[in-house]
Formats: structure tokens, sequence, C-alpha cells
């Protein structure tokens, strides 16, 4: 009696079923494949400038510092233009002689009979005293009579354009040629001027600086080396820089990088007060969001589109975790619960900063501020994976077992 083989027979429903099971654990897992792991600098060991709120609590920048401060006594300079009335200049005349002169740029003025008269750096009253007494050193005239009276201030031609009500060119007086008559001439900021105020100027140079900067002749012509043509260069066209143009920046919010001196908001001849217009400042968020519970907050009248962008508010700071929920965070069986943020360093180097969203809600120092040009990731780690497949992988598993239970069929039914 020959015994047949003993074989361990799988039923077919059997087989169907685990295969099922493996289809359904690939299409669980499918797609899922990412870094588990992010780089990047723990937000907790940043310095405490990452969090400081400088939108709201930076005070406003008081524009009567940019101001002249009012002077107690006029002085007198070039471009001063002065009204003189002389009585009894002429026996002949009873009427009094009026003349009017300007404050030359050495200082003097021109009278009849006197000739130049140095005025510049007295006062009205100072200046009145000098001409008496130089009538009177004359022996011309005696007890002269003299009465002087600032007939027009000098001016100050300066241009204010960019964003405000009324570019244009003005003509500010003496004592009042600062930054805030300047914007006060041209109308006021407008509602799109930006968060501070530029003034470009030209400084000339004094002439032994002028000449220490003019090459010294070269001792042949053969010396010369000749540039390649614009063309052929491999960096595009060769710019110079003029070193005498230089570009003041007035913080309309918060402090300045450097104090202001009294020399900077004083304007001079030819200076260009230009105010910026104001650009939105956008970040972004990347991930596993829900675009139906995003929030954007409106870009002025036009509440122009931004695509994945959110605008930062101008008076309300933003943090990553609520970035993250204007963005349309879910859940954190959904979502990732950490993230990176995408930072340019003030340096111009990319720099990675690691947010746990879960640390962040009561440790202010998992948290930061978001700044204009962030980038926001949501990272795919091993906890969020494992949640996530676990989530998925058991529910599917008690719904076989209970349709196969109860005789329904499905993936392992003939």
């Amino acid at each position: 009696m020959t015994l047949a083989p003993v074989t361990a027979r799988v039923p077919r429903a059997s087989l169907r079923g685990y295969a099922g099971l493996a289809l359904l654990t690939l299409a669980v897992c499918a797609g899922c494949y990412a870094p588990l792991r992010s780089y990047g600098v723990p937000a907790a060991n940043l310095p405490e400038t990452f969090r400081v709120p400088w939108r709201t609590a930076a005070p406003p920048l008081n524009l009567a510092g940019l101001t002249i401060p009012p002077q107690p006594d006029y002085v007198l300079g070039p471009g001063d233009i002065l009204e003189v009335t002389l009585y009894r200049l002429n026996p002949e005349e009873p009427a009094p002689t009026i003349v009017r002169v300007a404050v030359m740029s050495n200082g003097e003025i021109q009278l009849p009979m006197v000739g130049g008269l140095r005025v510049g750096g007295l006062s009205v009253v100072q200046a009145q005293e000098a001409v008496v007494k130089a009538y009177g050193d004359m022996e011309l005239i005696k007890q002269p009579d003299v009465s002087i009276f600032l007939f027009e201030r000098s001016m100050t031609g300066v241009m204010v354009l960019g964003e405000v009500n009324a570019p244009g060119a003005y003509r500010l007086p003496k004592y009042e040629n600062d930054v805030a008559h300047a914007l006060a001439a041209a109308g006021g900021l407008s509602p799109n001027a930006g968060l501070e105020i530029e003034i470009h100027r030209r400084v000339t140079a004094p002439l032994q600086m002028q000449l220490e900067m003019i090459p010294a002749p070269l001792s042949s012509p053969e010396a010369i080396t000749p540039l390649p043509p614009v063309e052929e260069c491999p960096f595009g066209p060769l710019q110079f820089v003029d070193p005498s143009l230089q570009v003041l920046r007035i913080p309309l919010r918060g402090f300045p990088q450097q104090p202001l001196a009294a020399h900077d908001i004083v304007l001079q001849p030819g200076d260009l007060v230009v105010v910026p217009s104001r650009r939105d400042e956008v970040f972004f968020v990347v991930g596993k969001l829900s675009p139906t519970q995003a929030v954007r907050f409106s870009v002025g009248k036009d509440e122009r589109e931004l695509g994945a962008g959110y605008v930062l508010p101008r008076n309300r700071e933003i943090d990553v975790v609520t970035a993250v929920a204007m963005a349309g965070y879910i859940d954190p069986i959904d979502s990732p619960t950490t993230v990176t943020v995408h930072r340019m360093a003030p340096d111009g180097r990319p720099l990675l900063i690691l947010v746990d969203l879960i640390k962040a809600r009561y440790d202010y120092r998992e948290n930061l501020l978001v700044a204009a040009g962030d980038i926001i990731y949501l990272n795919p780690d091993a906890a969020w994976w494992s949640r996530r497949t676990f989530d998925r992988i058991i529910p599917s598993l008690f719904s076989l077992s209970y349709r196969r239970l109860l005789g329904l069929g499905g993936v392992g039914s003939d």
C-alpha cells in the first residue's frame, strides 16, 4: 500500500484573502515615501530675536524727530535777503532809502556808501547793530538810523518722490529744510507707503580727496591693459559705482540701525526724499493641508490671489503655529506634527529651523515668528508615518474580518 504524500492545501479563498491584504497594505503605504528625518536648528535653540514681535512691539517713529529743533534767533547765512531801511542817508531827500540785499556765499552784503559788510553768522539784531556801526564809522551820517527786516529766507530745493500724495520739486525755507517739512509739502504719505523713508544724497568730496581718487599716469603705453569687449566679458556689462552717491534709510517703525544725527534730517540742495512703495510680504506653507479650511488675509482693495502664498499683516504678528493653521492644518494623523522653516539668513545663506507644533502649543521657545519669504514645510516623520499607517491598516483589517465572519465576501471571497 503506497501512501500518497500529504500536502497542506491552502483554501483558494484564503489565498485570495492574503493577496488582497498584501495589496491593501501596499496601497496604504504607497506614496508615503519621504525622508523620515529632517535636519535643521531646533527652534528652542534660537535666540530671542526670532520671537521679538517687531511689528507690534516696535514703537512707531515720532515724526517730530525728523524736524530741525526750533532756533531762538535766526542766524543769517548765504541766500538770505534783507530789506535795509536807511533814514537821513541823503539830507536833500527826506524819504528813507530802502535797499534789498542778499547775503552772498562769503557772508557779506553790499550797502550804499559802505560796500561789503559781513553779516553771516549774525542774528538780525546783531546785523542791524553792525550796519549802524559801519555808517557811524564813516562820519557821513550823524546819528545813523537803520532798520533791517528779513525779507526772504534762503531756500533749499529738494525733490520728493515715491508714495506721497503730491510728488514733485519743492523749495523749503531755512530751518524748515528737513525731512518732515518735505513730506508735509508733498501732501504726506500715501496709503501704499512702505515702512521706511530714503534720502538719496550726492556727497561732494573735498578737493584733496578728489585729487587722490584720480589714478596716477602709467609709465608707458605698453602697461595699459585694455578691457575685454562687453560681449566677451564673462560677468556681463561693467557697472561702476559712484562713491559720492549715498542712501540714508529711516524706518517708520522701530529703531534705526544707527542713531539719526542732526545732519541726517537736514536736507541739502539737490537731495531726493524717496518713499518706497509697500511690498507684499508673503510666506508659503507646503504639505498635507486642507484648502477648504485655509484662511487668507486680503491684500488691499484688489484682494490679489497669491497662489500658495499668504500675506503677512502689517500690524499683526504671525507665528508658525498660526501660519500652519491658516493654511488648513488638519489633525496630527493626516498632517505631520513637525515643520521645517526655510529662511534666508541676513548673510544670504539658507537657514533651516525645526518647529514641533505639539510642543509649540505650550512652550513659546518651540515657536518663532514668521518672516517674509519663509517657506514652511510639513515634515513626514517616523511618528507620523506610524500613526498614519496604523490608522489606515487596523480599520481595514477589522472591516475585512467582519465581512468574512458575516459571509459577505470581499477581497478574500470567491
